[in-house]
């Protein structure tokens, strides 16, 4: 009877010594886990925690009409419109994309500038176009390119992508730099070889 007691109570020791050992690397590991949790915000780069710009308008479907000296300039139209207007460089976005034309003095159109992607410089009176950028003129020659700033003021388009043009039965690419009015009347291909194909009659 002594005997079994005996190792009855040596079991419970056991028992005891092998809760106390595996209770170590237990409270080692959650003392790891919240240790980690108190670091993961300060191991952020201060540039990453600072906030992003509030947009001061957010406007879905949105339509407008630009309008100089009376005369209605360009019409556009995007599913989206963030306005920054508090920013040192106030700005326009359309991350949705975006359809922009442009009107002469006779309200006639006589250009079409469309991307997945846009954004209008205020001030500066410049745009950014990316993302299946299309700019159609009234005789139909229609540019195909991935990215193309367009300046009002200059009346100037130009971009250093892959350019196509359908002009009539011709199609021209290039890559390099391209330049060109914003009607397309006039442009050019800069430091840049390119191709002309001709439709088969």
């Amino acid at each position: 009877m002594k005997q079994e007691y005996f190792v009855l109570i040596r079991m419970l020791r056991i028992n005891n010594i092998l809760r106390r050992i595996l209770s170590v690397p237990i409270i080692g590991i959650l003392v790891i886990f919240i240790s980690c949790q108190s670091r993961v915000a300060t191991d952020i780069p201060p540039d990453l925690l600072e906030n992003k710009a509030i947009p001061s308008m957010d406007a879905a479907d949105f339509e407008t009409t630009f309008i100089d000296s009376g005369v209605v300039r360009y019409h556009l139209k995007t599913p989206r419109l963030l306005m920054y207007s508090e920013e040192k460089v106030p700005y326009r976005e359309f991350p949705e994309g975006f359809h922009l034309q442009e009107y002469d003095n006779n309200k006639k159109i006589i250009s079409e500038l469309s991307g997945n992607y846009g954004k209008q410089f205020i001030k500066e009176g410049k745009w950014l176009a990316t993302g299946n950028v299309v700019l159609v003129n009234t005789k139909g020659d229609t540019l195909r390119t991935e990215e193309l700033n367009y300046n009002e003021k200059d009346n100037l388009i130009y971009t250093d992508k892959f350019v196509s043009i359908k002009k009539g039965d011709q199609f021209i690419t290039g890559t390099g730099g391209f330049k060109s009015d914003a009607q397309m009347t006039k442009w050019s291909f800069i430091r840049t070889k390119g191709h002309v194909y001709m439709e088969e009659q």
